[in-house]
């Protein structure tokens, strides 16, 4: 089964690897629960959204992959320096691709489009200065 690997150093210095993918039993799971189709999920970019999107990316692996553990992993994310925002695109969207829920070619637009914005509202700020 093909998986998303995330490499990143944790804060201790040890280098991790994470392997992601979204089943589509663990979509339908979500689906279920939240009452909305993945994409309406996605959405939200809650924290809520985040904890469980690393929640279910990550049971395809261990089965038993937990709420809490979900929550200590996005704390150990954050606490290499990555945002909420770079974890839902770095992380999520990524594994999302890997899945076959996002499209790489429409993926790769989203990212260019995000680029551009982050591009702009910096200069925006900067004229402000």
């Amino acid at each position: 089964m093909k998986y998303y690997t995330f490499s990143y150093t944790n804060k201790e210095g040890e280098a991790k690897e994470l392997h992601l993918r979204l089943t589509s039993a663990d979509a339908m799971e979500i689906e279920n629960i939240k009452k909305k189709t993945i994409t309406e999920f996605l959405q939200e970019e809650s924290m809520s959204m985040i904890i469980t999107m690393i929640r279910y990316l990550r049971k395809w692996e261990e089965k038993n992959f937990t709420l809490n553990q979900a929550q200590s992993l996005y704390d150990e994310l954050i606490d290499t320096g990555m945002s909420m925002k770079e974890i839902i695109i770095n992380v999520i969207y990524e594994a999302l691709v890997v899945s076959g829920f996002l499209e790489k070619e429409m993926w790769e637009e989203m990212k260019a489009k995000l680029k551009q914005t982050e591009k702009k509202a910096k200069e925006l700020i900067l004229e402000e200065l």
